[in-house]
């Protein structure tokens, strides 16, 4: 009998996919500024921040992987999102992202990673809501909840 997929491996395995994407477009925005803005340091500074944040937390999905038996071995963009084939401890599974979604939460990761609130985007009645956008080393880092 196959064993459940976690939300947790769910969320790892979604954050393999958002963080490459979220990279690439700190790294496009970095050099836009850099060509564009006439005072572009305190803006190539933050991205770059952002930029080495993403690295880290893309590093901790990945050692999660190992952890946690997951690979993930196709990833294809199509009209309507991202779709994956993975495997979680020996079965294989699949998950698609759609484009609003795949939007929608990058632009909350990317705030996230620029240092911005995004706990305006967090429903606090939904259960484990607080940690759709966490890594378990962001714990000790969050700030303290809200009421």
């Amino acid at each position: 009998m196959p064993r459940d997929i976690t939300n947790e491996d769910q969320s790892y395995v979604k954050l393999y996919m958002l963080l490459p994407m979220i990279l690439s477009a700190f790294e496009r925005d970095k050099k836009l500024a850099e060509q564009t803005f006439k005072t572009p340091g305190p803006y190539v500074t933050l991205i770059g921040n952002a930029i080495k944040r993403v690295e880290d937390d893309h590093r901790e999905v990945r050692r999660m992987f190992r952890l946690h038996g997951l690979k993930v071995y196709e990833e294809r963009r199509t009209e309507s999102g991202i779709q994956a084939r993975y495997l979680c401890r020996g079965y294989h599974h699949d998950i698609t992202l759609l484009w609003p979604l795949v939007k929608a939460e990058s632009s909350v990761l990317m705030e996230k990673y620029l240092g911005l609130d995004i706990f305006k985007y967090i429903n606090p009645s939904a259960p484990g809501a607080e940690r759709d956008f966490d890594l378990p080393g962001d714990k000790e880092k969050a700030p303290p909840a809200r009421h």
